[in-house]
């Protein structure tokens, strides 16, 4: 692999920082007394970038095609831990995906065995501004080296192309954070700019009639559709059966759960990109040792030391992953059950990574 981590130049670095905030709509810059904005960057050959987006898009219309099958299988749906009222929503909604805009995001690790992919965030994948402004801030500190690609001109072109003219494009987001905020900041202001208007709002401020919604041209979405169902006075079932232009229409959950490799030989479809990419992921009660009587109803589990990383089905932000010997002490609890995740495995402690558990997420 032709991966080089860079930094930064430490002279230049303050105005960078400066930059990213101001140009790249980066406003939370602390976490506590932790910088947000990294020094490092990440070097790729022309062939490494090209092989990247190639598997990415060959790993999108696997995604895809997964999705479109699912839509028909409710038990599979709830296999992954889906509830029952949002199955039956999504498997019978209506859906055309030529009427809404559709994309995800892949991460890639390097390790020992080339890349590999952990998961796909199909349902509401973050860093536009990220892939999209950084780059370009950051190409100047590196002689020969450019920005592969612009994301939020290839988001906005697309929504460009369904949402009518001059319309009001509605920005869902959870209102209590910035960190939301700002990211559809990015792209209401690209919008702004072809003459739409913006409106930045929480789920429930949505009103839809005859699917769809009041005064809105199109949605960008920023806020889990599983979230939705528990939502206080959200009508989420106005999303699921949208007409409005969505991005992304609800049906994306469908291959949101990280326990898709669990039904997917079940589905009839070629996903050999898949495959030879995601680590081997299993359900935990094949690997969790019970440490209790199995005949007890309080019997608890645990991960094993080596080899195996614990994901809750719908995790976000990397919230409850559990790394054995390596996550803080209030994770390394024991469960009275084997909880609905799955558990990649090959993303070991003999991965390339700059993590200090040599584990790279």
């Amino acid at each position: 692999m032709n991966i080089e981590i860079s930094h930064i130049p430490k002279s230049s670095y303050p105005d960078y920082r400066t930059n990213v905030m101001f140009d790249g709509y980066k406003w939370d810059l602390q976490a506590g007394e932790q910088s947000t904005i990294s020094d490092k960057v990440i070097l790729l050959e022309p062939d490494e970038a090209a092989f990247l987006a190639d598997t990415a898009v060959k790993l999108y219309h696997e995604t895809i095609a997964m999705e479109a099958v699912l839509k028909h299988c409710p038990q599979l749906a709830l296999a992954m831990g889906i509830s029952e009222k949002m199955t039956e929503a999504l498997c019978n909604c209506e859906y055309d995906q030529a009427a809404h805009v559709r994309f995800m995001r892949f991460d890639f690790h390097p390790t020992t065995q080339g890349w590999r992919v952990s998961e796909v965030n199909s349902d509401v994948p973050a860093g536009y501004p990220e892939a999209s402004v950084l780059p370009a801030l950051a190409q100047v500190y590196f002689d020969g080296y450019c920005q592969y690609g612009c994301f939020g001109q290839v988001l906005t072109n697309r929504l460009s192309r369904l949402v009518p003219g001059g319309a009001t494009i509605a920005y869902l987001h959870d209102t209590h954070t910035v960190e939301d905020y700002q990211i559809l900041r990015y792209i209401g202001d690209l919008m702004e700019t072809r003459g739409y208007k913006s409106m930045y709002a929480a789920p429930e401020h949505i009103p839809w009639a005859d699917n769809k919604a009041k005064g809105i041209g199109g949605v960008l979405r920023y806020f889990p559709i599983e979230w939705m169902e528990f939502n206080k006075n959200t009508d989420w079932l106005g999303f699921v059966n949208s007409q409005t232009p969505s991005c992304n229409h609800p049906v994306a959950l469908l291959t949101q759960s990280k326990r898709l490799p669990l039904v997917w030989d079940r589905l009839g479809v070629e996903i050999s990109t898949w495959k030879a990419m995601l680590p081997e992921t299993i359900c935990p009660s094949q690997v969790l040792e019970k440490h209790s009587s199995a005949t007890n109803a309080n019997a608890q589990w645990a991960l094993p030391e080596e080899g195996w990383i614990l994901k809750p089905a719908f995790g976000r932000v990397g919230e409850g992953i559990t790394i054995p010997g390596s996550c803080p002490a209030k994770r390394k609890r024991l469960f009275t059950k084997p909880p609905p995740v799955s558990l990649p495995s090959g993303l070991h402690r003999k991965c390339l990574t700059a993590s200090r558990w040599r584990v790279f997420i």
